[in-house]
């Protein structure tokens, strides 16, 4: 009986831990996705700041991150939102905004690959 007891404990602290990742994890990639959106146009002053505040955060997270989803995924977001932040500086239009599309495809994969579903249970 104390078994049963301590598996069921067991259990509850794993799915719990489970739920809070997947809350973790969707909430920075909200962020990521609010900040992507009120992003300037790359040709307002203003653009090249916005990213580096982007970059902060995602910095402050990244490594947190790295602890749950998988490294090509954190390393694609890394490599975007740099190439964002030199297209933003150097004022290319189109490297820009291919870099905030595949930024965004990038954040995509991270909470698709961290969903709250039983194949990722598994």
């Amino acid at each position: 009986m104390k078994g049963f007891v301590a598996a069921l404990i067991l259990a509850a602290v794993l799915l719990g831990g489970i739920t809070g990742n997947y809350i973790y994890i969707n909430r920075v990639a909200d962020r990521m996705n609010e900040r992507l959106e009120k992003l300037p146009d790359v040709t307002n002053d203003a653009c090249v700041t916005a990213v580096k505040e982007l970059l902060e955060y995602w910095g402050a997270h990244a490594d947190t991150v790295c602890l749950s989803v998988a490294f090509n995924t954190v390393d694609r977001v890394n490599e975007q939102a740099t190439t964002l932040l030199a297209c933003a500086e150097c004022g290319d239009v189109y490297g820009y905004q291919t870099a905030l599309a595949l930024l965004r495809d990038s954040i995509g994969d991270m909470r698709r690959l961290e969903a709250f579903s039983i194949g990722n249970l598994l």
